[in-house]
């Protein structure tokens, strides 16, 4: 029997169908939505908490929020933001094993997942850190996560869309994914392969994001295009816009 087993918050909520209903919008009320992610997604005095660190685009060109992808989707779909916690640097496991480890630990996805308001579409945008910073696969678990389980990516990962579910029921929930992770090498490769299989397991959509524009890393403003373009792609059809 595993020690310590970790307490989900909310276990006594009734698990929903694991096909959540895309949300409809209407003239009265425009669907809103939040974003838990990382550097790609940060802008400065545009994330909840506001002391949650951000990643410094003017140095790529990128110098208003009007950039952003998330906005330029917003714009698009006339929807309205409800939280943007994102965290640049952030993991989605609990991995410490590296410079600022320590530092990145309490801003995990899975430490950040609980404050994303009451949005009607959840944006999951991450991974990039767990593979930048080399953090360990682990084994694959879907239930009865200990607290070692949480340093590792996969047991992360199949928490962090369970928590999802039962914390938000009506949201319908995206994991965005970098697929260009997948160049840097076959462990790289894993990395992508292990969360499209996780997220299958728990009916979450993926949205994969290919031939991303970057300077220093990151989506400069030709990237914030590219990612806005490709979500949008996705929610037009699913939302048939």
């Amino acid at each position: 029997m595993k020690a310590k087993t970790v307490l989900i918050a909310l276990a006594s909520v009734v698990v929903l169908s694991s096909c959540t209903k895309t949300p409809e919008p209407s003239e009265e009320s425009p669907l809103s939505f939040s974003i838990l992610g990382d550097s790609f997604s940060t802008f400065e005095g545009y994330v909840t908490p506001d002391a949650n660190d951000v990643w410094y685009y003017e140095r790529i060109g990128v110098t208003s929020v009007e950039q952003m992808w998330w906005h330029k989707m917003a714009s698009e779909m006339e929807w309205i933001l409800d939280k943007n916690n994102s965290f640049s640097g952030s993991l989605i496991c609990n991995f410490w094993g590296f410079n600022a480890g320590l530092y990145y630990k309490p801003h995990s996805f899975i430490n950040r997942m609980d404050n994303l308001g009451d949005p009607d579409v959840i944006f999951i945008q991450g991974g990039t850190n767990d593979v930048w910073n080399g953090a360990y696969h682990g084994e694959f678990v879907y239930s009865d996560w200990t607290e070692g389980d949480l340093e590792y990516y996969r047991p992360a990962l199949a928490y962090m869309f369970d928590s999802m579910k039962r914390l938000y029921p009506k949201a319908k929930l995206y994991f965005m994914i970098d697929m260009g992770l997948c160049d840097y090498d076959p462990v790289a490769r894993t990395f992508v392969e292990d969360a499209l299989k996780i997220a299958n397991h728990y009916n979450i959509d993926c949205i994969k994001l290919y031939d991303i524009h970057k300077s220093w890393s990151h989506p400069d403003a030709e990237g914030q295009e590219d990612i806005a373009r490709q979500v949008l792609e996705v929610l037009e059809s699913d939302f048939n816009v």
